[in-house]
């Protein structure tokens, strides 16, 4: 881990200096006639981007924005990784070396938070995320041979309801998710090289969960989609698969692109309960992105996708919204798709058909006029996209001779500790109030098994509860629950003695 300190901007002059050789004409707006007649409604929000030459640069809205920082690591079309803290304060890039950077968009040092990242994954999906305290950054980082953990039958990959998938070789080892903190401290890392090699990821602001994209090391065979959460080293197969994965910014539901006959589909897939919906169907679906009010999904759609579509998040009638006036050439299966932070607008490089990569003035583009307001030169747009927060509650069920059922509200520094149990060796430990209402738990896993055992203490002077009930649970990470323990209970203050069955969860409302 290098936590060293660094001077940003390029050899040969300050970032200051750079900046003003590289400031970009102010935004100009173009009705959906291609007059430019002038409207009062811009974008709004931190917007960060990346250039053709890899330089990094950050504005508000449309503006022109001020230049960061150099040397980002592009692929062939000049897509790079550059994401935005949900406060828009940070902005975090790849470099062409590997390194993962990070610098205050007011200014200051840039800080190196690591130099392991995969630039060849670069532009092949997104490989960069922020949690949504702006504090940790996640990345798609180089497996190495100590990462590589005992086999057993029990690492073949595999989900519920299949056959086990055979083990790759072990000497074929891909990449890994790791997590920094922002002062360059390790705060995790994810998956084991010699089993899946993790290729993309996207994190929910709301409830810290990650999704994340995988290959058999050494194939480009993809395996179903996984979730994990910070401080796991490993991650649970789902049973779907799906491209271009992306959170709605409730934590409620994410979007991806899925085969359909020929064709491909728009799924919703409910984070409560993983049930799937088709949104919309199309020869092709590129980058769908969700608003930041969670009601509207856009995504690019077409044989080249260079129509842009629009449908409900909960569903309806997919409405082309493609401005009339852009070229008869543009596509936007290069780059991603990004709403503003006002809702309004949609963020996108300029792309055309037959030309190497995306370059001109970005795009913004409003799907309700067909407004379309030109930014800055850019090959990679992206906007901050804000945390939503939600109540988090830990739910505890008690059935059997002994019944209990209460709720416990957590705050975001509680909430970090109950699910980040290889922070303290696989140790849980924890109490909660809730009016009369208490609960504790301690119980403590080893390293390789999902079970636990210890002790859970339920509290209730109205039902007269009180009492210590030694369990065994097994650890999940499963739809709505950020991180639960199941199983049975057991106590001798009865004799005989007494079993049952609990439940105790993460949840979100």
């Amino acid at each position: 881990m290098v936590g060293a300190l660094l001077v940003a901007g390029p050899a040969g002059g300050s970032p200051a200096q750079t900046a003003s050789d590289n400031t970009l004409p102010t935004s100009t707006t173009v009705a959906p006639d291609g007059s430019g007649a002038p409207t009062s409604a811009t974008p709004t929000g931190a917007i960060a981007y990346i250039n053709r030459s890899g330089q990094v640069l950050v504005g508000q809205g449309a503006a022109s924005p001020r230049l960061i920082g150099t040397d980002a690591a592009l692929d062939a079309r000049g897509i790079g990784a550059v994401a935005l803290s949900p406060d828009g304060a940070s902005v975090a890039w790849i470099t062409r070396q590997g390194s993962v950077v990070a610098q205050s968009v007011a200014g200051g040092e840039l800080l190196t938070l690591a130099n392991d990242a995969v630039v060849s994954a670069v532009g092949k999906s997104p490989v960069l995320a922020w949690n949504s305290t702006g504090d940790q950054v996640a990345y798609v980082a180089v497996g190495t041979r100590d990462m590589v953990r005992p086999r057993s039958t029990d690492s073949q990959i595999s989900t519920e309801g299949a056959f086990p998938a055979p083990l790759p070789p072990t000497d074929t080892l891909g990449n890994v998710i790791r997590i920094v903190g922002i002062g360059g401290q390790d705060a995790g890392r994810i998956g084991d090289p010699s089993l899946r090699s993790m290729v993309g990821l996207t994190w929910s602001s709301a409830t810290g969960l990650l999704v994340l994209q995988s290959e058999v090391p050494g194939t480009r065979r993809r395996y179903t989609l996984s979730v994990a959460t910070p401080g796991g080293l490993e991650e649970s197969p789902t049973q779907f698969s799906a491209d271009d994965p992306v959170f709605s910014p409730d934590g409620r539901f994410l979007v991806g692109v899925g085969p359909s006959k020929g064709q491909q589909e728009l799924l919703r897939v409910s984070t409560d309960t993983l049930e799937r919906t088709t949104l919309a169907t199309s020869s092709r679906i590129c980058s769908p992105a969700i608003s930041p009010d969670a009601t509207r999904v856009v995504f690019g759609a077409g044989p080249r996708c260079s129509a842009i579509e629009l449908v409900a998040s909960g569903g309806g009638p997919v409405v082309d919204v493609t401005p009339r006036n852009l070229p008869n050439d543009v596509t936007f299966a290069p780059g991603t798709f990004g709403w503003t932070a006002e809702g309004r607008y949609l963020t996108h490089p300029s792309c055309r058909r037959g030309v190497t990569g995306c370059k001109g003035p970005s795009l913004f583009l409003d799907p309700d006029t067909g407004r379309v307001v030109k930014g800055p030169d850019a090959s990679t747009v992206v906007p901050a996209l804000k945390a939503v927060a939600q109540e988090v509650a830990v739910d505890v069920e008690v059935t059997g001779p002994l019944r209990f059922s209460g709720s416990f509200a957590l705050d975001p520094t509680q909430q970090a500790k109950l699910t980040d149990t290889t922070a303290a060796d696989g140790r849980l430990k924890a109490t909660l109030q809730s009016g009369d209402q208490q609960t504790s738990i301690e119980v403590q896993g080893r390293e390789g098994s999902q079970f636990v055992t210890g002790n859970l203490t339920v509290v209730d002077p109205e039902t007269g509860i009180d009492r210590t009930l030694f369990i065994i649970g097994k650890a999940n990470v499963s739809g709505v629950q950020v991180f639960s323990i199941s199983g049975i209970w057991m106590s001798t203050h009865e004799v005989p003695f007494a079993s049952g069955k609990f439940t105790w969860a993460v949840r979100r409302r």
